[in-house]
């Protein structure tokens, strides 16, 4: 089984879109054998995913601090859930239980979850895929300024190939190589 770690949001967001395509790529996972493995929480995009993907016989493990545990509403039914004392450890044991990463919308959290799998691919502290999903063009002002990062000589060009950028659930399926069944 392979997995893939989940970053986004503990919040819906003001899409619709953003909570239809959280709950079918939960589905879509589950229905492939994709492991997720996220942060824990029942709340928001991130537990509409997690949420999805288990109704439909997928695994999930969630790893949640203990301060966030009420405030993002720990999430028990799941496959498994370990609760740790810092962010740091969260997010650690994310990376290390991942083969991939999987960004949707989110916020401040989400894009340090980004960068910060970004910088340990520019430094080649691995070599796992990242993949960007531009939901509604959610991600284009990120977009953006990586490439004002590379237009002003603070980053290579290089960086625009230590990630991927999809724009809908099928170009995901082509990047994942999934079944195209929902």
């Amino acid at each position: 089984m392979r997995s893939i770690a989940v970053y986004c949001g503990s919040s819906n967001g003001s899409e619709t879109i953003f909570s239809k395509i959280a709950k079918e790529l939960g589905h879509l996972l589950a229905k492939n054998n994709i492991k997720i493995i996220y942060g824990g929480g029942d709340m928001g995009l991130m537990g509409i995913i997690a949420n999805a993907a288990f109704d439909n016989g997928g695994v999930v493990e969630g790893t949640i601090t203990n301060h966030l545990a009420d405030k993002e509403k720990k999430n028990l039914n799941i496959s498994s859930i370990e609760v740790v004392e810092t962010m740091h450890e969260r997010k650690i044991n994310m990376f290390n239980k991942a083969d991939k990463f999987l960004i949707l919308p989110g916020g401040i959290g989400t894009l340090e979850e980004f960068f910060e799998v970004l910088s340990w691919k520019q430094l080649q502290i691995h070599k796992k895929p990242i993949i960007l999903f531009n939901i509604d063009n959610y991600w284009e002002q990120l977009i953006s300024l990586i490439d004002k990062t590379i237009d002003c000589k603070f980053a290579g060009e290089n960086i625009k190939d230590a990630y991927i950028v999809v724009k809908n659930s099928e170009e995901l399926r082509k990047v994942l190589n999934l079944d195209v069944k929902n």
